[in-house]
């Protein structure tokens, strides 16, 4: 709100419609801190996508497809995901390309092998057509709209509701669950950054929260009374 704000009175003092001396004095916002998301672990994930999968695949198979999407191509956000159009799903070169990203500068990201398969099983519509589209044989909605923007949202919380999983949005069940996770596998935090398209280390923090392993590790060894490291020993050369 402070940016947009901010952006509003410069454009009219661009416009000379205000004067530098007319511009408003803006609170500071630093001290506060913007909110963390929820998150579950990779196998809760996974439950929650057969949830999915079980709950939505006979209406209609791209509402799971969606959500497995997200989970797996984490530097696409909901909104991107479910504006894609045909002609924006390349499956000769294997790229989505994002039609306006936030990050205000082309956007492609690769597409998995096993995708691209999976993918060539949906029959293909004019290149301007939405891809995550309603099917014919819903009530309340006309084939062919394309799907809402919370669309996505309202079948991941029914599968968390029926899982017992309370408090979990889609943003953090998907993406800051993934990301968090991968570090689990051996990825590196600016590995991870980088597949995430996230350009700064402040913004990318707030999506990746280490999964605790090496803390685990060293809170491990300092259990009181447990041995760590190298003992003192002899060999033929004296003490080491």
């Amino acid at each position: 709100m402070f940016s947009a704000l901010h952006s509003f009175y410069q454009w009219l003092r661009k416009r000379k419609i205000i004067s530098l001396q007319e511009m408003p004095e803006f609170p500071d916002t630093s001290q506060y801190v913007m909110g963390y998301r929820n998150l579950i672990s990779k196998d809760q994930q996974l439950a929650v996508l057969d949830e999915v999968y079980r709950l939505s695949y006979k209406i209609n198979p791209k509402i799971w497809l969606g959500i497995k999407f997200l989970s797996t191509y984490f530097s696409i956000r909901p909104g991107e995901m479910i504006r894609l159009k045909e002609k924006q799903i390349n499956l000769m070169v294997g790229r989505f390309i994002i039609p306006d990203p936030k990050e205000k500068k082309y956007k492609s990201v690769p597409i998995l092998a096993e995708d691209i398969e999976l993918l060539k099983q949906f029959p293909r519509g004019l290149p301007d057509l939405p891809f995550f589209r309603h099917v014919k044989g819903i009530s309340g909605t006309r084939e062919g709209k394309p799907f809402g923007e919370k669309y996505f949202y309202k079948w991941w919380k029914r599968a968390c509701s029926n899982l017992g999983i309370q408090e979990v949005d889609l943003y953090g069940g998907t993406k800051h669950s993934t990301v968090t996770a991968l570090e689990n596998n051996g990825w590196l935090y600016d590995e991870i950054k980088t597949a995430s398209g996230i350009s700064t280390n402040e913004a990318f923090d707030r999506y990746f929260r280490t999964s605790g392993k090496k803390t685990r590790d060293i809170y491990h060894d300092a259990v009181p009374g447990r041995k760590i490291g190298k003992q003192l020993g002899n060999n033929f050369e004296g003490p080491k």
